[in-house]
């Protein structure tokens, strides 16, 4: 089983073909000021938690509530969340870029039991599919495998 991770190196970061799929480290998906995006996390296969990250030049809304820090925010989403469903995350994305960064993460344990939230790293890489209005996107976490499936979720604009 290849590194996808060695791999991303020699690409510097760009996709890669692998078995006839373009593999990413991250997607830029883009969205409009203002525009709401609806996250539906679909399914979750791996020994880890999982989640997603949505990387905002600007600012965003969540529930009501405005997430701004500097010149960006970094939203996390995670697959066992409390609070809010992970099927139907609706998100307000305030930019003028055009585009968020769309990025899965897992959250790993050291031998110390010490935790941390990982993300592009070893195997890790995601398949991105067309779909009506947005993109689902089929991910792989750390572990050096090619199923793609430790989290699966769409993106669409609504």
């Amino acid at each position: 089983m290849p590194s996808f991770g060695e791999l991303f190196n020699e690409s510097k970061g760009q996709p890669i073909s692998y078995q006839g799929k373009t593999l990413f480290l991250a997607d830029r998906f883009p969205v409009l000021d203002g525009q709401k995006l609806r996250i539906c996390i679909e399914k979750t296969n791996s020994e880890y938690p999982q989640g997603l990250s949505v990387d905002i030049t600007g600012s965003c809304e969540v529930k009501g509530k405005i997430w701004k820090k500097g010149k960006g925010v970094k939203m996390i989403f995670w697959a066992d969340s409390l609070g809010i469903d992970p099927k139907n995350i609706e998100i307000t994305v305030f930019t003028k870029v055009g585009f968020v960064w769309i990025q899965n993460l897992w959250e790993m344990a050291n031998h110390m039991g010490k935790k941390s939230i990982d993300s592009g790293n070893n195997g890790a890489a995601i398949i991105v599919e067309e779909i009506e209005k947005g993109r689902r996107y089929r991910c792989n976490d750390g572990h050096p495998d090619d199923n793609f499936d430790d989290i699966v979720f769409t993106v669409q604009t609504i």
